[in-house]
């Protein structure tokens, strides 16, 4: 696992420190913000190896030092190693070194390699590779997953897809097998076990006992899916002539629908037409009715008014009344005040003093005073009939706006006469012998004549019988009838289907298991010869497209295969195998689920992603030999449509939540940096490009 990585003058970097952690680390920013650079310094540290062309490419332009520097920390097992190497601006290398730096947590401080004299036996790269198990090449291959190369390894043919793998488990390099023979002869037996299920050529007569068995064991499966098949061709028989029955009765059926319209409407006509004549009988009993009382009203009209006009005429005389009093009476009060002024003083007159023998009413103040008591009695009696004489009018006036609700009553029902009430009463005998003939009540129609009133009553009890004759001999209790039975012997028919499938299947599944373990029997059989045949192999030419070659794909593909169903499983999207499977000049890719073999046309975008991704995992640990513990992904999201995209970011973080990750430690370079937001990433980089060079800023 990467711990820590210092880059200095490198490519694009000036000063860079990335400190690594377990779990997911995302890279992200625009192209060209140094992102893949990191790729490169891993690389270079390790093995002094690059993708820049020329080592001069690797010093960063107007650098101060002259001098590009990379030094990086992993740790491997229980050891931390340091690999730092540098390098002139001409390309030339100036310093390498490789260094144990501590085991099982106690500094140790130990030079283990320096420099590329290999003439000497003195190799960096070689020590490197011999730590790791693996050299840049497998490196690469192992841990790098270069841009639109995840995908790719799904959705390219079977042909292109054998040669791609070729390429990537480094079957393409066969010659290189030939100091490694002696361990594939040591392992020979192991891998003979991966091969045929566990057997080696010791488990010949076990796996002979087992094929006898399971012959046996197929044809009682045969026998019983022969029986269900009988069975099932009997249901299908059966289906076809409740279909032909059902199919016969349909029309019948909706026909019975079509009557039970037709006499929902003449139901609703007959009882649209009895409302409608109880309204107008109503209407016409109601005018009738009112009619008398109207014509009795507008006969005393005269009568009315004149007493109207009287009353208001004794109004206006008694209003007139009270005003002459009203007038007098101050004229009194005024006459009381001179009074009160001019009293007599011992019988003389209180302006002149001369003897008065008799006083003038008008200054008498017991006159005016009587005077003023009469004028205010007569006042009041006034006051009292003028009250009788307004409620007088207002009864009046109340009965004159009846006459005239009367005479607007009858205008609006030409009716001017009790003759023309005569003429109503005509009127409305006939709309009773109406009612009377509609019948009081209707709930259903037994006779539908007998409902047929007028002429679009008639009509529909016309098409209502018509009907009826057309549907002589339907059952709707017959209809249904045959519709349960259907229905049961459907589920019959599923039943033996499902069945027949399962007795198929399991006829299948002997057969493969059959050839399965005759394989491995033939395989067992020839094991010594194989033995002996791979020692002579050795020191002859390894062909890659030989009987060698097809062993070591054929153990490449079981491990990958073992190593990309455990990945599949732990992404949890219902696949619990994958497996690859050579054949002729193809590689085919198989998926099996709880419920067999999935198809990979039918996987959605997302669980493709995941396929792939456990396959590019699988040959990550196949060539790393165990050792490897973290994958860089380049641009995993190029070429990838949105759904793929999240299911990637969705996959990756569920594999790695509470570090139960297939590997300890994953680097992901993309510029969709939005793609990770709420998912779980342990740590973000974000590279930007500024006048300085390549700046990284940890979120």
């Amino acid at each position: 696992m990467i711990k820590d990585l210092d880059v200095y003058d490198f490519i694009s970097h000036k000063e860079t420190h990335l400190a690594f952690g377990r779990g997911i680390t995302v890279f992200v920013g625009h192209n060209g913000a140094g992102k893949s650079s990191v790729i490169d310094a891993v690389t270079f540290a390790l093995f002094g190896k690059h993708t820049r062309s020329h080592n001069k490419n690797l010093v960063r332009r107007g650098s101060g030092t002259g001098q590009a520097m990379v030094k990086m920390r992993f740790t491997l097992n229980s050891k931390e190693f340091q690999a730092t190497r540098s390098l002139t601006a001409a390309g030339t290398a100036s310093f390498s070194q490789l260094e144990l730096v501590s085991e099982h947590g106690k500094a140790v401080n130990i030079k283990l390699a320096g420099g590329e004299r290999k003439q000497y036996g003195e190799s960096m790269s070689a020590e490197v590779a011999k730590v790791l198990g693996l050299d840049y090449d497998r490196l690469r291959v192992a841990a790098v997953v270069q841009q639109g190369e995840l995908i790719k390894i799904v959705e390219s043919q079977p042909k292109e897809f054998k040669i791609l793998l070729n390429g990537l488990i480094g079957i393409d390099r066969l010659d290189s097998a030939y100091d490694t023979m002696k361990a594939v002869i040591d392992g020979f037996r192991d891998r003979l076990r991966d091969e045929t299920g566990g057997y080696t050529d010791l488990d010949l007569q076990r796996v002979r006992a087992q094929m006898a068995d399971n012959e046996k064991k197929m044809l009682d499966a045969q026998r019983l899916a022969g029986e269900y098949a009988e069975e099932k061709v009997r249901l299908d028989a059966k289906m076809v002539d409740l279909d032909r029955a059902i199919a016969a009765l349909e029309p019948l059926r909706e026909k019975d629908g079509e009557l039970r319209l037709k006499e929902k409407r003449l139901l609703r006509h007959v009882a649209d037409r009895r409302e409608q004549a109880a309204g107008e009988i109503r209407k016409f009993e109601r005018v009738i009715s009112e009619a008398y009382g109207a014509l009795e009203l507008v006969k005393g009209k005269e009568e009315a008014c004149m007493r109207l006009e009287m009353v208001k005429a004794e109004l206006d005389e008694v209003q007139k009344r009270l005003e002459a009093d009203e007038k007098a009476a101050g004229k009194l009060q005024g006459l009381l005040e001179c009074a009160g002024r001019l009293q007599l003083v011992d019988g003389k007159c209180p302006v002149c003093n001369s003897p008065v023998q008799k006083v003038n009413e008008m200054f008498d103040g017991a006159h005016i005073r009587a005077e003023s008591a009469r004028l205010a009695s007569e006042k009041s009696r006034l006051q009292m009939e003028r009250v009788s004489l307004k409620k007088d009018e207002l009864k009046l006036v109340e009965e004159g706006k009846r006459v005239a609700a009367a005479e607007a009553f009858l205008t609006s029902n030409c009716i001017e006469s009790p003759r023309d009430v005569g003429r109503l009463e005509a009127e409305l005998r006939p709309k009773k012998l109406v009612m009377d003939r509609l019948p009081a009540e209707i709930v259903r129609v037994d006779d539908p004549f007998m409902l047929a009133i007028d002429e679009a009553s008639k009509l529909y009890a016309e098409e209502v019988s018509t009907i009826r004759q057309q549907l002589k001999g339907f059952s709707e209790a017959r209809y249904k009838e045959a519709k349960d039975e259907r229905w049961k012997a459907m589920q019959r028919l599923q039943e033996f289907a499902a069945k027949l499938g399962s007795y198929q299947r399991a006829v299948e599944d002997l057969k493969a298991s059959i050839d399965s373990d005759g394989k491995a029997a033939g395989k067992l059989e020839h094991a010594a010869d194989i033995i002996c045949m791979l020692e002579q192999i050795r020191s002859k030419v390894y062909y890659r497209d030989g009987p060698v070659g097809t062993s070591l794909r054929s153990f490449a593909l079981g491990a990958i295969s073992k190593k990309a169903s455990d990945y599949a499983s732990l992404f949890n999207i219902g696949i619990s195998r994958v497996e690859l499977a050579e054949k002729a000049r193809e590689i085919a890719i198989t998926c099996y689920g709880k419920n067999g073999e999935i198809s990979l046309d039918s996987l959605s975008g997302g669980e493709k992603v995941a396929v792939a991704l456990a396959l590019r995992l699988g040959i990550a640990h196949m060539i790393g030999s165990g050792k490897l513990d973290y994958v860089i992904l380049d641009e995993p999201t190029t070429h990838l449509d949105e759904e793929r995209r999240k299911a990637l970011v969705r996959i990756i973080s569920e594999a790695f939540r509470e570090g139960t990750g297939p590997l300890s430690q994953m680097l992901i370079i993309t510029h969709d940096s939005e793609i990770f937001e709420d998912s779980e990433v342990d740590a973000v980089f974000r590279f930007s490009m500024t006048a300085e060079g390549s700046h990284v800023v940890r979120e």
